[in-house]
C-alpha cells in the first residue's frame, strides 16, 4: 500500500513539473510573439511614415503643393509589401471643369489613372470619365466610367 502512494506520489509530483515547464514555456512564447508585434508594428510605422514622405515629395515635384484643389495620400499597404501614392488635383478652364486622380506605387510606376471633364450642359453625373483604367493586384487591368468605380478599384492598394 505504502508504494503504491509513493508511485503516485512520484506520478503527481512528475505530472506538476510537466505542467510548470509547460506553462514556463507558453509564456516565454508568448513573450516572443509579442515582441516579435512590437517590432513588427514599428517597422510597418516607419515604412508608413517614410511612404507618407514620398507621396509628398511627388507631390512636390508635380507641382501641386500650392494648389489648394490638389491632395496627396501615402499608404504602406502590408499585404502587398509596398508604398502606393494617390494624387489628385482638379481644375477650372472657362466652362470646364478637369480631375485627375494617379495612383503611384513607391518608385513612381503608375498603376491607376482617372481623368474627367465636365461639358456643357450635362450633369457632372452623366459624364464618363475620358480615363479611367486600373492595374489590379493580380495583374489584370480594368477600366471604368465613374471615380466612385476607380477608388473602389483602387482600395486593393490603400488599405
Amino acid at each position: 500500500m505504502l508504494r503504491k502512494f509513493i508511485t503516485l506520489l512520484v506520478l503527481a509530483a512528475m505530472a506538476g513539473l510537466l505542467i510548470w515547464q509547460y506553462r514556463a514555456q507558453y509564456a516565454a512564447l508568448q513573450k516572443h510573439q509579442q515582441r516579435e508585434q512590437a517590432a513588427s508594428a514599428v517597422q510597418v510605422s516607419e515604412s508608413q511614415l517614410q511612404c507618407n514622405q514620398k507621396a509628398l515629395e511627388r507631390f512636390r515635384r508635380l507641382g501641386l503643393e500650392g494648389d489648394a484643389t490638389a491632395s496627396h495620400k501615402g499608404h504602406f499597404n502590408t499585404a502587398l509589401n509596398q508604398c502606393y501614392m494617390l494624387i489628385e488635383n482638379s481644375e477650372s478652364s472657362l466652362d470646364t471643369n478637369w480631375k485627375h486622380i494617379t495612383l503611384y506605387d513607391g518608385d513612381g510606376k503608375v498603376f491607376a489613372s482617372y481623368g474627367w471633364h465636365s461639358e456643357n450642359g450635362e450633369q457632372d453625373a452623366d459624364i464618363p470619365a475620358y480615363t479611367c483604367d486600373v492595374a489590379l493586384p493580380s495583374g489584370e487591368h480594368q477600366t471604368c466610367k465613374t471615380e466612385e468605380d476607380f477608388r473602389k478599384l483602387v482600395d486593393a492598394y490603400m488599405q
